[in-house]
């Protein structure tokens, strides 16, 4: 698997010029490259699923002129319109069902404020409080880098529902004209980066999309301080020593232990995506680590880089891109371009092969198929 730094030394070391502005030039080109190959076609490694923010979350609230509310990560966007329920007293100021619209001031990434009308100014809060506060909202951003859902799915309680898309931002204006609530979700819409679902939901639920990846420049480094301490076969869990110093920022990239001929310290050498980073030597993986266990001590070599959307072995298809372009206009020679050309062509038509879509049998064009529930029938 190539890394970002992996993918521009082979670039540079391919075109005998390793010079800094020439491996800035190739960066650049790659990258382009990369975009156009995976928005070529709807490719299945594209999709993933993600799982949203609750849809209703504890909240703290001060009393206060102006009232602030505090919720971690609550990822609430400026206009976003919210709904608050308690188990015992809100403080005076705030209604219970009301509609408030989140403002620009006093919005951080933990705290916001709210108005009664958008861009209004902040709700004051007196008198006493009680109970545990909720806040609820019909409205979420999308994850980052993704496109348009092309489903979605709501889990409340033990239930999974699969509410219908409305495409129509008039249709879904007019759907919204009497406000209700019920944790039976019936339609959702996709509109400005976000995705909102009708009724608003009166309890805690998750939302679950699954929404098509957009290709992110490469640009960051090998990842390299440090060495692995501990893992271990069939675990996700990664411990490192020699301060590591890993940061939430490397969730998403990729893990490397190194392979050796020492067997205290030798890694598979294969790579893993990281799932998340819960401390500065802690980190977590997508999935569970093949290779022997490495325990307390075992100093192992690693990489932690930064990996293009493309999977093994076609990920340096846009290398071969770059470098016909470099060959064709930066310096100029007409057989390592049609080389890199050739190169890209036949790899590309493999990666067809390897991972273009596989086609789905369509039972009645026009029509949706009912399913039914195998748990719904007894069989005598």
């Amino acid at each position: 698997m190539l890394t970002y730094t992996g993918r521009r030394n082979l670039a540079g070391n391919l075109c005998n010029n390793s010079a800094s502005a020439t491996l800035t030039l190739l960066d650049s080109l790659m990258n382009d490259s990369e975009k156009r190959i995976i928005s070529s076609r709807d490719w299945p490694f594209l999709w993933k699923q993600y799982n949203l923010s609750s849809v209703a979350s504890t909240v703290t609230v001060t009393i206060a002129s102006p009232a602030v509310f505090t919720l971690t990560a609550h990822k609430f966007s400026i206009d976003t319109a919210v709904y608050f329920s308690t188990t015992g007293v809100l403080p005076t100021g705030l209604t219970a069902g009301t509609t408030y619209y989140v403002i620009v001031a006093g919005l951080t990434a933990n705290a916001f404020q709210v108005s009664t009308t958008i861009g209004g100014t902040a709700v004051n809060t007196s008198g006493s409080q009680s109970g545990t506060h909720t806040v609820l909202t019909q409205r979420y951003m999308l994850p980052v880098y993704t496109y348009k859902p092309q489903s979605i799915y709501i889990t409340a309680g033990s239930y999974r529902y699969v509410p219908k898309e409305i495409s129509s931002r008039t249709q879904w204006d007019r759907l919204n004209e009497v406000q209700r609530s019920s944790d039976i979700p019936t339609h959702y819409f996709v509109y400005d980066d976000a995705i909102e679902i009708l009724p608003r939901p009166s309890t805690s639920n998750v939302v679950s999309i699954n929404a098509r990846r957009i290709a992110r420049d490469l640009s960051i480094a090998d990842y390299t301080t440090g060495n692995i301490d501990i893992i271990t076969n069939s675990s996700t869990s990664v411990t490192g020593s020699g301060t590591p110093a890993w940061t939430t920022p490397m969730a998403g990239r990729w893990l490397r232990v190194t392979h050796s001929n020492t067997a205290a310290s030798s890694g598979d050498g294969y790579w893993y995506e990281i799932d998340a980073v819960t401390s500065s030597t802690t980190l977590i993986l997508r999935r569970t680590y093949n290779g022997t266990s490495l325990t307390t001590g075992a100093a192992a070599a690693y990489i932690i880089g930064e990996v293009s959307l493309i999977p093994e072995p076609h990920n340096q298809l846009p290398v071969f891109e770059a470098l016909k372009i470099y060959f064709t206009s930066v310096e100029p020679n007409s057989s390592k371009a049609q080389l890199y050309d050739k190169m890209f062509k036949e790899g590309y038509e493999q990666m067809k092969r390897d991972h273009g879509s596989k086609g789905n049998a369509v039972l009645d064009p026009g029509e949706e198929e009912e399913i039914s529930n195998p748990n719904l029938f007894v069989e005598l």
